[in-house]
């Protein structure tokens, strides 16, 4: 157990240092007197009783008895599930309060996602906000983690065009397939990324494999039309392909192999 983790963790959640030391002491052993409290979590005898009344106050501890009066903490299940309903309700509150300030940013940053797994935990974020329509152009083993916010948002009558570098097979949406021959060339492995929500967020880059993720996200107006351009050719690509394939590849080769290697780099 990283205790020093866990503490921080606490703090960023509203705890005091001491609120998390006696919190852990409880969960280690309870129900527990004042003096042992003290001695297994460091806090100043003094203060653990102010601080179980904090926490009894907060619905994270109880206290049974007298002399001495014993304290048993909620479960970890039971606290991480309050601290998730307290947090969303502050953020709903706040939200609402904060919508009747005018505000107009001037300036949209462009965030770096640290690795793949934030960047597919952001596009099931960014999918469930989606209202009106979402476009995404994605690799089989990913589309396997976001299907079900995908069709979940679908069947709320959000419009979904789906773009899928392989063959997995779907029920819902507007789906086109890319073929994949020639585009990772030299035993490269790496999978790609787009992703336009509602045209007001979007999320694009690699995620990795043979080169480490580069991927970022932004509510960037001029990226987000620029990604989202990008996946309406690519659209339309596919359905002129699924319509003259033949004679496209008669004059450009499979998957446009002629040209991909004359604007390769």
């Amino acid at each position: 157990m990283d205790v020093d983790l866990i503490l921080n963790n606490f703090k960023a959640l509203g705890f005091t240092e001491y609120e998390g030391k006696v919190y852990l002491s409880l969960l280690q052993d309870h129900p527990s007197s004042a003096y042992n409290i003290s001695h297994h979590s460091g806090v100043p005898h003094s203060r653990v009783y102010d601080i179980t009344r904090r926490l009894i106050k907060k619905g994270f501890a109880v206290a049974q008895g007298t002399n001495p009066e014993l304290y048993s903490p909620i479960s970890p299940d039971e606290l991480v599930n309050t601290l998730k309903r307290d947090n969303a309700r502050l953020t709903g509150e706040l939200k609402i309060q904060l919508a009747s300030i005018k505000f107009e940013s001037d300036f949209d940053p462009v965030w770096n996602l640290s690795g793949k797994a934030e960047a597919l935990e952001l596009a099931q974020e960014l999918i469930k906000t989606a209202e009106k329509e979402i476009y995404i152009g994605v690799w089989d083993q990913e589309l396997a983690v976001l299907t079900e916010a995908l069709k979940e948002r679908f069947e709320k009558g959000v419009k979904v065009f789906i773009l899928i570098y392989g063959n997995m097979a779907l029920d819902f949406g507007d789906v086109f397939y890319h073929g994949i021959d020639n585009i990772n060339r030299d035993g490269k492995k790496d999978t790609t990324l787009d992703l336009v929500v509602d045209s007001s967020a979007c999320l694009t880059g690699n995620l990795g494999g043979h080169q480490p993720c580069k991927a970022v996200w932004t509510r960037n107006k001029g990226l987000i039309n620029s990604i989202e351009g990008y996946l309406i050719h690519d659209f339309f690509i596919a359905e002129i392909t699924k319509e003259f394939g033949h004679e496209i590849d008669k004059a450009f080769g499979y998957n446009l192999e002629k040209l991909r290697k004359k604007y390769d780099h």
